[in-house]
């Protein structure tokens, strides 16, 4: 009879544990949006904010996309992977010399592709 009720019992707990599992917990994500842009015109986009304030990058080629590093543990993951464009920047020490970055983000992979859209008449 116990091992009946334990069995009973495990697919209740597993249930309940997995109701609080978070995929990214752990990860510094701040952002991720999926959008209708390819990976090449995100990159170029944050390439150009980048040029403009004069910020160094590595851009590093990785599976299914790019990872651009800004230095003080700022790296951006743009990827192409199962029909979505899926961007991720992990902030790293900040300072106001690279604020500019998550701003960039929202310019170049905002989380609503339709908000930049002209107004229908």
């Amino acid at each position: 009879m116990k091992k009946l009720a334990a069995a009973l019992a495990f697919p209740v707990l597993f249930a309940a544990c997995a109701q609080f599992h978070n995929e990214d917990a752990g990860q510094p994500e701040v952002e991720k949006s999926s959008t209708e842009n390819k990976v090449n015109g995100i990159v170029q986009c944050i390439a150009g904010e980048a040029k403009k304030h004069d910020a160094q990058y590595k851009q590093t080629s990785i599976p299914q996309g790019v990872m651009l590093e800004f230095g003080d543990s700022n790296v951006i993951k743009v990827r192409y992977d199962n029909g979505e464009t899926t961007y991720r920047f992990y902030p790293g020490q900040r300072h106001p010399s690279n604020l500019w970055i998550e701003g960039a983000g929202k310019k170049c992979a905002p989380a609503d592709s339709t908000a930049h859209d002209e107004p229908q008449k």
